[in-house]
């Protein structure tokens, strides 16, 4: 991305711009997760990164950079509020993600453009799962930021992820923190619906961690049906893993599972809908 120099902010003639209008915060504009790139010239094809979801606020009295939850994380991205800070802007809210490069990003580089690639949906896709990389974003020309899943943009990703809700484990003296295999369930409308178990993806330390969290949730009963199970332990379903998985089987189980790690649960802890899963033989 060209970048000119950012001495100062521009300087008004006339009586300064109201800035009582912009909001404390805005909810995102979330991404509808589709099994294809969408065909047309209206959508404008972007790299998804892989990162935290954030909004920078830049207003008169200052800059700050707040969660999806609307958490105050500006202490904790110095490089990209010191930029924030010299965009020759009075206001602004820029709403991206924060990653991390192979190579370090300093300086005007601390925010970064995600440009527009002109390419086919499916070519590309093919060339960022080459890549390594999670997927692209697809954006309706036409349509406005608005808050909400509402389709006006679209992900398609080479493996997907999801935020899964644990009900239990089983045990096993052979696996780190004796974990065999998570129970998993996602959301059906107001409901908890059982959708398989995963196995792996686990270290000593993130076994042995999660294993301490779970113990302190233990139930007696399962608190959704999650058929005949052995040397299964129960837990309430507070906690949320990050899954990563290939497809789902015809009977609504998710297939090669792998776990990644717990959400956090002030900001992504959301539990996915089994409503729009995307059911593949």
């Amino acid at each position: 991305m060209d970048r000119r120099p950012l001495d100062k902010r521009p300087q008004w003639q006339g009586r300064p711009p109201d800035h009582r209008s912009m909001p404390d915060r805005i909810d995102p504009c979330l991404a509808l997760l589709k099994p294809k790139p969408p065909k047309g010239s209206q959508w404008a094809f972007e790299v998804k990164w892989d990162g935290y979801r954030l909004a920078v606020h830049i207003e008169p009295s200052g800059v700050r950079i707040l969660t999806r939850g609307g958490h105050d994380w500006t202490d904790r991205f110095p490089a990209i509020a010191a930029e924030a800070r010299r965009l020759p802007v009075a206001t602004a809210i820029l709403d991206g993600e924060a990653v991390v490069f192979d190579e370090p990003a300093g300086g005007e580089e601390a925010i970064r453009l995600s440009e527009e690639i002109e390419a086919d949906g499916d070519v590309l896709l093919c060339i960022a799962c080459e890549h390594g990389l999670e997927g692209i974003i697809a954006k309706d020309r036409n349509s406005t930021y608005r808050s909400g899943r509402g389709g006006e943009w679209l992900k398609i990703k080479c493996i997907q992820s999801d935020g899964f809700a644990i009900v239990g484990y089983e045990k096993s003296t052979a696996s780190f923190g004796g974990i065999g295999r998570l129970l998993l369930a996602a959301r059906k409308g107001d409901e908890l619906v059982y959708v398989g178990g995963v196995g792996t993806g686990f270290n000593e330390r993130s076994a042995a961690d999660l294993r301490e969290q779970m113990d302190k949730l233990i139930i007696a009963k399962p608190a959704i049906d999650t058929g005949r199970k052995r040397n299964a332990v129960f837990v309430r379903p507070e906690l949320v893993a990050e899954i990563e998985y290939r497809a789902w089987t015809h009977d609504g189980k998710l297939r090669h599972a792998s776990y990644k790690g717990l959400r956090e649960e002030q900001d992504t802890a959301a539990v996915y809908a089994v409503d729009l899963a995307l059911k593949a033989g």
